[in-house]
């Protein structure tokens, strides 16, 4: 693991100014608006080595910064998301991986095993930890591609799970951000979440011939991600369009994370917490426990800082303040790894 300077960072990383409403100080010249290019594909075979699963395709879409590199985040999307929750591509709607590599990062947004492009093995094999062991070999793969770079992972639901996963026994990650997911003292209501049905069938997916078993969620039900005040109604349905699956078998990863906390007592690097004042997991959750709670679950981490955005759902990279909160990861991340 690669050592940041502690000193710069943590003075930097003060960013609960988010709940305030202060105004945070913007990127730095040598960063701030610089022109960024969609490169397009990224596709590595990398080792699994569990469940049954000896290798996998990972597909990911990758966005290069024009001018200095701040380093690499290797975005991971949950469950039902492939890589379009971070960019959901045209027609006005924000995009967090386009605007992190306008602020100076080369971004990989992936498509986990079982979404998108990347390799769709049998249901029953899409585990936890075939993702933890595919990213983390995936994560090799790009530390090696771009040496000498930091990486950040950028968890969102699910995939801040699976990060946590991956940051827990990696040596190539830097920072880690977790974004839609926290740890709290009461259980949280999953009242309203959208009913799981199978990919197969479903009108946006069924095309895609998705093995047996693969599930998603039931048409036009992606809005309970949202704080829809706050959500503009063409970018909920591009999600609606870009959606993609997920097993039955990675329910019990998030299950077991959420109440026992293996992945983040494992976790030494720095950590950001980021999650939206509406989001059904944050839902009658105590305001004063909320950063302590989620101190105690990375207590071997270098550092945790927590941010809770207001107006934001669970999508907190879908709502019309998605800048802002692209902008406090950055800005967070840049000095994690700085």
């Amino acid at each position: 693991m690669k050592k940041p300077d502690f000193r710069r960072w943590r003075a930097a990383a003060l960013v609960g100014i988010a709940l305030t409403g202060v105004v945070v100080t913007g990127p730095s010249a040598a960063y701030a608006g610089q022109p960024a290019r969609h490169s397009g594909d990224l596709d590595l075979r990398v080792a699994v080595g569990v469940n049954g699963v000896d290798t996998v395709r990972i597909h990911a879409e990758r966005y290069v910064p024009a001018g200095k590199v701040r380093g690499v985040q290797v975005m991971v999307p949950g469950a039902t998301y492939d890589h379009h929750y971070f960019d959901l591509g045209g027609g006005g709607v924000v995009s967090q991986a386009r605007q992190a590599a306008r602020e100076g990062w080369l971004v990989i947004a992936l498509d986990r095993v079982g979404t998108g492009k990347s390799s769709k093995p049998p249901a029953a094999s899409v585990t936890t930890a075939v993702q933890v062991a595919s990213i983390d070999h995936f994560v090799d793969r790009i530390d090696a591609m771009y040496r000498g770079l930091p990486i950040a992972l950028v968890g969102h639901s699910y995939g801040s799970v699976v990060a946590e996963g991956v940051a827990a026994r990696s040596d190539k990650v830097d920072a880690l951000v977790v974004t839609g997911f926290l740890y709290r003292r009461t259980a949280p209501s999953f009242d309203g979440f959208p009913e799981l049905v199978p990919a197969a069938t479903d009108p946006v997916l069924g095309r895609e011939k998705f093995p047996a078993d693969y599930l998603t969620t039931s048409p036009g039900s992606r809005k309970f991600f949202y704080h829809l005040p706050n959500a503009d109604p063409a970018t909920v349905a591009a999600d609606e369009r870009t959606k993609s699956a997920t097993t039955a078998a990675e329910v019990p990863g998030f299950t077991e994370e959420l109440v026992g906390r293996a992945f983040a007592k494992a976790v030494r690097v720095p950590v950001l917490v980021v999650v939206g004042e509406e989001d059904y997991l944050y839902r009658g959750n105590d305001p004063a426990a909320f950063e302590p709670d989620q101190r105690s679950a990375f207590a071997a981490a270098a550092d945790v800082r927590v941010v809770l955005i207001p107006g934001a759902g669970h999508d907190l990279a879908l709502h019309r303040n998605a800048p802002f909160t692209t902008m406090v990861i950055n800005w967070w991340a840049s000095s994690a790894v700085a």
